[in-house]
């Protein structure tokens, strides 16, 4: 009796079986056929499905804010750059506002050296000092070119805003030249702490003789939780709306060091 071997089921079959055997090992090639020609179907609709969803994520929007971190731009940048706004694909900063968010004419934003995002005035990034400071980063100044303007930023170093500016008004501390206070008050338009005083001075220490200066001292509690200053500085001779809309603008586009910020609203 001549016996072959079945390798699908591993087993010695007769010569009666013989046939049996071929008849199931063609059934089983066409089932092993059809099954094939099944799974490349299913992955090619599973590519397709694919395909589709990983274009659609691709299209969402990122996240509507901007992660500042303190680093120094490249020689000949001010930081600014129209990257992605959710930090995505884009190759610009992510702490860089997005291109639809408009600025007043004249204004362009400012990743700073201390790690913090704000808006100043074209001319002004140029014109950037600093000073070294018993509390936080060092005091940064954006001045205009004939020193007549000035936007001031820091940290704040008493435990509120409100706390900050009345010492600052007391009668104990130093006040410029001609100080005449015209209001003091406490702002709530973020829905965070937030104090400003506005006032006059007929001379700063180490700033240009420009006759009287407007001064408005905004000192906020920022999203990270910590107390900020800014201080916009300009002539009282045209009025006071320069000064308004300098220190507005920049609070609009403030981000404090290593943070998340919403998008400036736009226009």
């Amino acid at each position: 009796m001549v016996r072959v071997f079945d390798a699908d089921r591993q087993e010695w079959a007769g010569p009666e079986e013989e046939q049996q055997i071929v008849v199931d090992q063609r059934r089983d090639g066409v089932r092993q056929r059809q099954a094939l020609r099944g799974a490349v179907v299913v992955l090619a609709v599973c590519g397709v499905a694919f395909g589709t969803w990983a274009l659609g994520w691709k299209d969402e929007p990122g996240p509507r804010g901007y992660f500042t971190a303190r680093e120094t731009p490249a020689p000949g940048q001010s930081g600014e750059t129209n990257g992605d706004p959710g930090g995505g694909t884009g190759t610009g900063d992510p702490a860089s506002p997005s291109p639809s968010a408009a600025l007043p004419l004249g204004f362009e934003p400012v990743q700073d050296e201390e790690g913090f995002r704000v808006a100043v005035q074209e001319d002004w990034v140029e014109n950037r000092q600093t000073v070294d400071s018993i509390h936080g980063f060092d005091v940064v100044n954006y001045r205009s070119a004939d020193g007549s303007r000035r936007l001031q930023i820091y940290e704040v170093l008493e435990a509120s805003p409100e706390e900050s500016l009345q010492e600052f008004v007391s009668a104990d501390t130093p006040k410029p030249d001609g100080f005449e206070q015209l209001s003091l008050e406490n702002p709530e338009d973020s829905g965070l702490p937030a104090a400003r005083l506005e006032y006059l001075a007929d001379s700063l220490k180490g700033e240009e003789e420009i006759g009287t200066w407007h001064v408005v001292d905004h000192r906020f509690e920022s999203v990270d939780g910590k107390l900020y200053a800014i201080t916009s500085y300009g002539p009282e001779s045209d009025g006071f709306d320069d000064e308004r809309n300098v220190l507005e603008t920049a609070l609009a586009w403030f981000c404090p060091p290593a943070t998340v910020c919403p998008e400036p609203a736009t226009e």
